[in-house]
């Protein structure tokens, strides 16, 4: 047997083993998967929207929260202008005028952490909301997360990010990904394993970051690193299904290669600053999953450029053969010469074929719990065949950036 049929095997059952263990997770959990009852008395809610130069999106997402199902007597919304040079705080400004429960604040640019933490001992609420200025909410959402904070463990909840309106393929591939995507972190909610806070809103107790301290820069993703901290103090993070945020899906690929890069990156450099989380005693659950992750990563590049090569190297040898016959294919084109022994199931094939099927599990169950009406369309099909090679492409990018030292900056 030949390396590469080993690394491929060995990514295969990778694969398998992941898809096996979210399987038998789902089946523990499968009376669990919502929670049903709010608190019995509503807390005090501050929800903060960071904002640099979002004059395009801040009136939506600000009146997105005004119509949330939720008294208004017991929330503030805290929009931060973090130093825009638009007119993010004139229209921000201008909403104040009309919502009492709005305040505005302005500071010098700093990056979204520093906005946030601007805000945040300014906040009056029991309960603190992170939400990104690109963002809008369902009404139910804030009420649907509240449920969570029930169980006194838990000291944040991340809400289903949904992509808003998909106008093209590649929105579309996003809008499939955010959809498994939210059913996989439903099931590392139950395994303790949550390893983001994401912006398109995140509640936490207030007295969290009395605990664990305001947020940091965490090389440009500091949710993540936020969701790597609460783990390291072993406090939990939820997960709402229930609770839906809209998010902008990236058109165009250089703009979401960019996003990748940096979460991706982001990714790996807080994974070293937190090698804490590897101590399977302390963390068990999360550490066996970030190690498994961890292989994941190289295993996937591994297994995607060897496929890029070996499909590559087949079009060049069938079209050298082509060329060679002068391009009369007619008569191989007959059922009685079809070369049947090329239809060859050998065990790499049928775990190949597992695995893809789990794939589209998965999409279905996504589709099935986050309650979406949309029809499995071309473009979410699409996203089976397209996103492993994307996937890998970003992480072969984020490992060059790593190893080069180049910086990157959001944009």
């Amino acid at each position: 047997m030949q390396i590469t049929e080993i690394f491929i095997y060995i990514g295969t059952f990778v694969a398998l083993y992941f898809g096996i263990l979210i399987f038998i997770t789902l089946y523990e959990n499968r009376h669990r998967l919502y929670e049903k009852k709010l608190p019995q008395c509503l807390p005090f809610v501050s929800i903060i929207v960071p904002c640099f130069n979002e004059e395009k999106n801040v009136s939506d997402v600000l009146t997105s929260l005004f119509f949330l199902d939720y008294p208004q007597d017991k929330l503030e919304v805290i929009a931060v202008d973090d130093g825009s040079n638009d007119k993010t705080l004139s229209k921000m400004l201008a909403l104040q005028q009309e919502q009492p429960n709005l305040k505005v604040m302005r500071k010098e640019n700093g990056g979204k952490h520093t906005a946030l933490n601007f805000a945040i001992p300014e906040a009056k609420g029991e309960i603190i909301g992170t939400i990104d200025a690109d963002c809008s909410v369902e009404p139910n959402a804030l009420k649907q997360m509240l449920k969570y904070f029930n169980e006194p463990n838990v000291a944040a909840v991340v809400s289903t990010i949904k992509v808003q309106k998909p106008k093209n393929i590649l929105e579309g591939v996003q809008y499939a990904e955010f959809m498994v995507s939210a059913f996989i972190k439903k099931m590392l909610s139950f395994l303790g394993s949550l390893t983001v806070t994401p912006g398109p809103m995140s509640l936490f107790r207030k007295e969290t970051f009395n605990i664990v301290g305001p947020y940091k820069k965490a090389h440009m993703t500091e949710d993540l690193e936020m969701a790597f901290r609460l783990q390291s103090h072993n406090l939990k993070i939820a997960c709402s299904l229930e609770a839906t945020v809209y998010t902008k899906g990236k058109p165009d690929i250089k703009g979401l290669f960019h996003q990748r890069l940096r979460w991706q990156r982001g990714f790996l450099l807080n994974l070293k600053d937190y090698l804490c989380l590897f101590n399977f005693r302390a963390h068990g659950n999360l550490s066996f999953l970030l190690v498994y992750s961890v292989l994941g990563v190289f295993l996937s590049m591994f297994l995607i450029s060897f496929t890029i090569f070996q499909f590559t190297k087949t079009i060049i040898t069938n079209f050298n053969n082509a060329w060679l016959i002068k391009f009369d294919l007619m008569p191989f084109l007959s059922l009685k010469n079809l070369n049947w022994s090329l239809v060859n199931f050998n065990p790499l094939t049928v775990m190949g074929l597992v695995a893809l099927t789990m794939t589209l599990s998965f999409m279905i169950l996504g589709k099935k719990f986050t309650f979406e009406k949309s029809r499995i369309s071309e473009k979410m099909l699409i996203w089976v065949f397209v996103y492993p090679f994307f996937n890998a492409s970003w992480w072969i990018l984020t490992t060059f950036s790593i190893i080069s030292g180049k910086k990157i900056k959001w944009k």
